[in-house]
C-alpha cells in the first residue's frame, strides 16, 4: 500500500455524553448524530475540508491550512450550540501519512487527545496551530497550559479558541435535566490528596472507592462506577459539566491529607444541575478514625439526599469488612496496583494482600484480591498456567466460608468456570447471582454481557444489561468494545470497526484495543488497514501472545500455511484448546486456510465451550463461509440450534 507524507491541519470532533445518552434515550442520540454529521458536512465544504471518517459519533477532518480548521471549527460550534449539541474540539498540525483513505501519526493522536481534553462547547488548539493563527485579528485565544497527553513523551501547549458566539457556558450537553434517571444518582469524584507525601495517593484513592462501594448498596441511588470516577481525576472541569457528562443529579468531591497517623477530610455534596452547596464537612482523626469517618460521609450523603434505607442497606453500609487500619491501608495499595494489570503491577498487589491477611487473618476483600490477582496472571497470558487457577479457587472457596452468600465470590466463580470451562450453565448461573446481589459492579456486567450476547446470542437479554453498563461506567474506554458485542454477533462489522477504532484510539497502549480492531477490520474485509495495525502490534509488542494471534490470522487471509505453522507453538495451540474464546478464533483462521477438518475440530471445542450462538455461526460470521457446506458442520449447527433455542436468560 502507498503511502504519502503530507503537512496538515486535522481536526477531532465527538459528542460529549452520547454515550450515556445512547443508553438513556436511543432515538434522541441518533437524531443528535444525523444533524451532528449534516452540520459538519456542510461547513466542512465550505472551508475546503476533508472527511476523512466517522466514528460513530466523533468525526475525522482534514485541511491544508490551519487557518480553515479553526474557521470552520468556529462555525461548527456556532451551529451546534444552536442545536443544542454538545460537541468537543481539537485541532492540530503536522506531517501525516496518508494509508489509503485513512491518515496515521503521532499528529493525528495530538490532535484526538486535545479533543478529549476539551470542555463541552470548546475548541481546543495545540501550540503549533496557535503559532499558525496568533498574529491575525480575527481569532482570540486563551492559554490553557502545558498538558502531557496520553501516550506523548513531551508536554503540549494547549489554547483555547475564544468566540462569543460559541461561549462554553451557553453549551449544554445534550442531556437536560427531564433526562436524568429515575432514581437519585451521583458520581463521587477522586479525592484529592493534600498529603505532604504523594505517594499516599493511594489513600485518597482507596476512600473514593469504599464510598462509591458503600453507596453502591441503595437500590434507590445511581452510582457512577469508580472506572469512569477516576477519569476526573486531577481534572479541572466545573462540577455542572461533570454532571452533565455523566447524566447525574449529585456530585460529591472532598480531599484527604494523611501525615503519619493523623487524617483530615473534608466532603461536601453538591447538586449539579445548578452547582448548589448541599453540604460541607470536615473530619479530622487517626488512620484508625477511617472507617468511622468513611461510614458518616455516606450517612450524610444519605440524609442529604432524603432516602429510605432498608435494614440490609443500612448493615451494609455500617459494616466494615476490614476493621484493622494497617490492614486496610495494604487493601488500598493492593487495589491501587491491581489495576494496572502488569506483571509487575500484579506482583506487588499480592505482596500487600499477602501482608494484610499476615495482619488479620481471614477477610472476604483480601481473598477476593487474591483471587482476581491469580486469574488476571492466567486470563492475560502473563502466566498461563493452569496452577494460577487452582489458586484462584482456593481463595474463591476461602471467601465462601466466610460468606455463603458474597457477590464476590459469585463472581469470581463464575468467571474461573468460565476460563477453565466456557460459558457452562454454571458460569452463567454465577454471574447472575452476583448481579443479583451486586447491580452496580461492572466487571459482573461485563462478563454477563459478553456470555449472553457473545457465547449465547441473546439480544434481548444482552440490551438491558449494555444499557445498565453504560448508564453507571459511561467513561470506560474499554465499555466501548463490550456494548459493540451485539454488532459482532449481528454481522455489522462496520459499525464493530467504528466502536474498536474509537477504543484503540482512547487507549494506544492497549495491546488488546489494537487487536480487537485488527480483527474487526479483518471482519470487515478492510485488509490494508488490518494489515497495518498488525506491523504496530509487531513494533510495540513483538513477545505478547495477541501479536502471535494477529499473525496468525494474516497467515490465515493470506493463505501461507508454511508461515501459520511457524507462530503456532504447541504452547500456544494447548492454551488456545483450553481458552473460552479462542477456539473459535482458530477455527475461522483453520477456515480461511480451507483446513476443513481441523477447523470443524476447533469449532466443536468452541461449541464444547459453550459457544451457542447460531445465527452467528450459521450466517454472519464470514471467516466460517468456507466450511458451511461441509456435512459435519451442518450436524454441528442442529447441535447448536437446539442449545441456542433452549436458553433461558
Amino acid at each position: 500500500m502507498k503511502e504519502d507524507r503530507k503537512h496538515i491541519a486535522i481536526m477531532f470532533t465527538d459528542i460529549a455524553g452520547y454515550t450515556t445518552l445512547m443508553a438513556t434515550d436511543e432515538d434522541k442520540a441518533f437524531d443528535m448524530l444525523r444533524k451532528n454529521l449534516e452540520i459538519h458536512k456542510s461547513s466542512i465544504d465550505r472551508h475546503r475540508g476533508t472527511l476523512i471518517k466517522e466514528m460513530g459519533d466523533g468525526l475525522l477532518i482534514s485541511f491544508d491550512l490551519a487557518s480553515d480548521a479553526v474557521n470552520c471549527a468556529i462555525d461548527i460550534q456556532k451551529v451546534c450550540r444552536k442545536q443544542d449539541i454538545p460537541l468537543k474540539i481539537g485541532i492540530h498540525e503536522g506531517e501525516m501519512v496518508y494509508a489509503g483513505s485513512d491518515v496515521l501519526g503521532d499528529s493525528v493522536n495530538i490532535a484526538s487527545r486535545l479533543q478529549e481534553g476539551a470542555d463541552v462547547g470548546c475548541i481546543f488548539i495545540s501550540g503549533v496551530v496557535y503559532n499558525d493563527i496568533k498574529n491575525r485579528s480575527a481569532y482570540k485565544t486563551k492559554f490553557i497550559g502545558e498538558k502531557s497527553l496520553k501516550g506523548l513523551l513531551e508536554p503540549v501547549k494547549v489554547y483555547n479558541v475564544i468566540s462569543e458566539e460559541i461561549s462554553r457556558e451557553s453549551i449544554s450537553t445534550g442531556i437536560s435535566n427531564s433526562n436524568l434517571p429515575d432514581k437519585k444518582s451521583i458520581i463521587v469524584l477522586p479525592f484529592e490528596n493534600m498529603s505532604p507525601d504523594p505517594d499516599q495517593e493511594f489513600f485518597s484513592d482507596g476512600l473514593t472507592e469504599e464510598i462509591i462501594t458503600d453507596l453502591s448498596h441503595i437500590q434507590d441511588l445511581l452510582v457512577i462506577s469508580r472506572s469512569s470516577a477516576m477519569t476526573f481525576k486531577g481534572n479541572r472541569k466545573k462540577i455542572k459539566d461533570i454532571a452533565r457528562e455523566v447524566n447525574v443529579h449529585y456530585v460529591l468531591e472532598g480531599s484527604v491529607r494523611k501525615a503519619g497517623n493523623n487524617l483530615r477530610i473534608t466532603a461536601q455534596l453538591i447538586d449539579g444541575t445548578n452547582d448548589t452547596h448541599l453540604w460541607a464537612e470536615k473530619y479530622n482523626g487517626t488512620l484508625d478514625d477511617v472507617f468511622d469517618i468513611q461510614e458518616k460521609v455516606s450517612k450524610s450523603i444519605i440524609d442529604a439526599l432524603k432516602l429510605k434505607l432498608s435494614k440490609e442497606e443500612r448493615n451494609k453500609i455500617t459494616e466494615h469488612p476490614i476493621n484493622d487500619a494497617q490492614a486496610y491501608e495494604c487493601y488500598m495499595r493492593a487495589m491501587q496496583y491491581i489495576w494496572n494489570f502488569t506483571e509487575e503491577s500484579l506482583q506487588k498487589s499480592l505482596g500487600y494482600l499477602n501482608h494484610g491477611l499476615e495482619i488479620i487473618g481471614d477477610s472476604v476483600l483480601l481473598y477476593s484480591g487474591m483471587s482476581y490477582v491469580y486469574l488476571q496472571f492466567y486470563h492475560s497470558g502473563l502466566r498461563p498456567e493452569t496452577k494460577y487457577l487452582d489458586l484462584a479457587e482456593e481463595y474463591i472457596n476461602k471467601i465462601f466460608e466466610l460468606e455463603p452468600d458474597s457477590p464476590h465470590g459469585h463472581r469470581l466463580s463464575g468467571l474461573l468456570i468460565f476460563i477453565r470451562h466456557g460459558s457452562t450453565k454454571e458460569s452463567y448461573d454465577h454471574l447472575k447471582k452476583s448481579y443479583s446481589l451486586d447491580p452496580n459492579n461492572p466487571s459482573t456486567i461485563q462478563w454477563l454481557l459478553y456470555i449472553t450476547a457473545m457465547h449465547k446470542g441473546n439480544k434481548s437479554a444482552a440490551e438491558p444489561l449494555i444499557k445498565n453498563l453504560l448508564r453507571i461506567d459511561p467513561l470506560t474506554p474499554a465499555n466501548i468494545a463490550w456494548a459493540s458485542i451485539i454488532h459482532h454477533t449481528e454481522g455489522r462489522f462496520d459499525l464493530l470497526v467504528d466502536a474498536y477504532y474509537k477504543y484503540s484510539n482512547m487507549e494506544p497502549d492497549n495491546v488488546n484495543a489494537h487487536w480487537a480492531l485488527m480483527y474487526a477490520y479483518f471482519k470487515d474485509n478492510q485488509l490494508n488497514k488490518a494489515f497495518k495495525l498488525i506491523q504496530e502490534i509487531q513494533r510495540k509488542w513483538p513477545n505478547h501472545m495477541f501479536m502471535k494471534l494477529s499473525l496468525l490470522l494474516q497467515y490465515s487471509i493470506t493463505n501461507e500455511p508454511d508461515s501459520f505453522k511457524k507462530i503456532l507453538t504447541d504452547e500456544l495451540e494447548e492454551f488456545a484448546w483450553t481458552d473460552f474464546i479462542l477456539p473459535l478464533y482458530m477455527a475461522e483462521c483453520y477456515s480461511l486456510l480451507d483446513k476443513r477438518q481441523e477447523a470443524i475440530k476447533w469449532l466443536k471445542q468452541a461449541f464444547n465451550r459453550g459457544m451457542i450462538n447460531y445465527p452467528f455461526l450459521n450466517s454472519h460470521n464470514p471467516f466460517l463461509d468456507n466450511i458451511r457446506g461441509d456435512k459435519l458442520f451442518k450436524e454441528l449447527m442442529k447441535k447448536v440450534k437446539v442449545e441456542w433455542e433452549n436458553f433461558e436468560a
